[in-house]
């Protein structure tokens, strides 16, 4: 052999070399008569040998290193593959000289002499253990997929705008009332996805699909499948168009959700609504009639109370003029009870328009209304620049006459009413925590002023309806007036919450919308 044909050779086995150690595979030889095998370099890498220092090579050695069980069954299939003369392979695990556990992947075809027996095995071994892994992952990540689709009640779909060929998850079948059992290969998803809907369905998604991929990226409608049961349900479709590098669409990917539970407790809910509507209307106008009747008897008992006050005062004894002063005093309380009552019912009962106003202006003349003198000497209002809403007006109004009114009212002895009106554009946070409309601004407006306050624990009393934390000796009142005030925050969809520190006044927070809902 000349040294040119030697050198020639001597590359070959470097490249293959390099190819076995970049594909991660070794090949050998079995000599079955004689039970020599012979490795090349690359089974060497896979084993774990330095070829200088490795031991006497056999099968039987080499087989040693194969797990027990797996080497059981490899003499088994290669002895059958000997009989039958026939290439086999064969995956099973290994450990390495270095004691790592390998999952090798072995093919092997005999070498037959003349006579036609089995002389030689020759045999390809590949490293499979990461991609054994990547397997084993990512079945395990189809299974957890699969269970939350599942739990989820969601399925998964994709369609080829090129072919109209569709592919499905396992949650698709399952929503669609199917089993293990029932799904069948080479089906046409898409037109078995159409079999489930109604025509007028089918031509809503079609309707749906070509929106999208001519004007937009993404699409969310609800529709109605029929299950293989033939029962109804509805679900929600998410579909998001994926285009190619020329800007073209080329995937449709979507996501089906069963809400027919979701729409079930919106159908419930709605006519329990309708239902709490209708009683509290009922009780809105036997409170308006109930109030509006009482009003007669009760100017006939304040009139001959009058009139006995004039006529026969000077014929009472003391007891009696005690008996008539209180009988008038208890119809004084109640006309004022039965007015608050009937104004508490027309926030609700009386459709007012919505406008653009200004709180800084409704507030002004509010305060310009009040009466603000007090143990001769004159409160204090302070309105801090307020925003500009969509309220009703005379609604407004009230609600900041009766805080006023309420700050003035519950005072400090000796201690001239001071009272702060401010405002700020609520956060995003602050929305998300109090529950509200994300899209629409929302301002809170703080009524603070430094009255005798209360305990937190009738935070939430105080807007009840003839709610009193104090005696009509002390302080005057029908216990109506934050009750009107939460009834017109509820008006306009917006919140009023109150906290207070005892001797150290009162702080009421008023959440408005700065545009209704239209």
């Amino acid at each position: 052999m000349t040294l040119e044909e030697t050198s020639h050779i001597n590359k070959l086995r470097e490249l293959m070399n390099d190819t076995e150690e970049l594909l991660q595979f070794g090949t050998w030889q079995w000599d079955v008569a004689t039970d020599n095998v012979s490795w090349s370099e690359g089974m060497y890498r896979i084993m774990g040998y330095d070829h200088r220092a490795a031991p006497q090579l056999s099968d039987e050695f080499y087989l040693s290193h194969v797990h027990p069980h797996d080497a059981e069954e490899f003499r088994h299939i290669r002895s059958n593959a000997i009989a039958t003369k026939t290439p086999f392979e064969y995956t099973y695990r290994i450990t390495t000289h270095q004691h790592q556990q390998r999952i090798i992947n072995i093919k092997m075809k005999f070498v037959l002499n003349g006579s036609g027996e089995v002389v030689k095995g020759v045999a390809i071994n590949r490293d499979v253990t990461e991609k054994t892994q990547m397997l084993h992952d990512l079945m395990h990540y189809k299974r957890i997929v699969g269970q939350k689709e599942e739990f989820l009640n969601v399925g998964n779909w994709e369609l080829d705008m090129a072919t109209n060929k569709m592919t499905w998850s396992d949650g698709m079948f399952q929503l669609l009332g199917y089993g293990h059992h029932d799904r069948k290969d080479g089906i046409d998803l898409f037109e078995f996805y159409r079999l489930h809907m109604q025509p007028e369905e089918v031509r809503k998604a079609n309707n749906a699909i070509q929106e999208i991929i001519n004007n937009g990226e993404t699409y969310v409608r609800q529709s109605m499948l029929i299950t293989k049961d033939g029962s109804v349900k509805a679900v929600e479709v998410f579909g998001k168009v994926l285009k190619d590098q020329q800007g073209m669409p080329a995937k449709v990917l979507g996501t089906v959700r069963d809400i027919t539970r979701l729409k079930e407790y919106e159908q419930e809910l709605e006519v329990k609504v309708q239902e709490l509507n209708r009683s509290n209307q009922e009780l809105e106008e036997f409170a308006y009639v109930a109030s509006h009747d009482l009003q007669e008897p009760l100017r006939k008992l304040t009139t001959f109370g009058e009139r006995l006050r004039n006529k026969c005062a000077d014929q009472l004894t003391d007891e009696g003029s005690l008996y008539l002063n209180r009988m008038m005093a208890s119809a004084e309380n109640m006309r004022i009870l039965i007015e608050n009552l009937l104004e508490f019912s027309r926030v609700t009962r009386t459709q007012f328009p919505f406008e653009r106003k200004s709180l800084q202006e409704i507030v002004q003349e509010v305060v310009n209304d009040q009466d603000l003198e007090v143990d001769g000497g004159k409160g204090e209002v302070q309105v801090l620049n307020l925003p500009v809403v969509e309220v009703v007006t005379t609604q407004m109004r009230q609600l900041f006459s009766n805080l006023l009114s309420n700050a003035i009212k519950f005072r400090r002895q000796d201690v001239l009413p001071v009272v702060t009106i401010s405002s700020t554009l609520l956060t995003q946070t602050e929305k998300e925590k109090l529950k509200l409309r994300n899209s629409n601004p929302y301002y809170r407006i703080m009524v603070a002023d430094n009255g005798i306050g209360f305990e937190e624990v009738y935070a939430e009393k105080i807007f009840q309806l003839f709610q009193r934390l104090h005696g009509k000796a002390e302080y005057p009142g029908s216990g109506m007036g934050l009750a009107i005030c939460r009834k017109i925050t509820d008006n306009h969809k917006g919140l009023i919450m109150a906290s207070g520190v005892p001797g150290k006044g009162s702080t009421f927070s008023i959440i408005l919308p700065e545009m209704q809902a239209h």
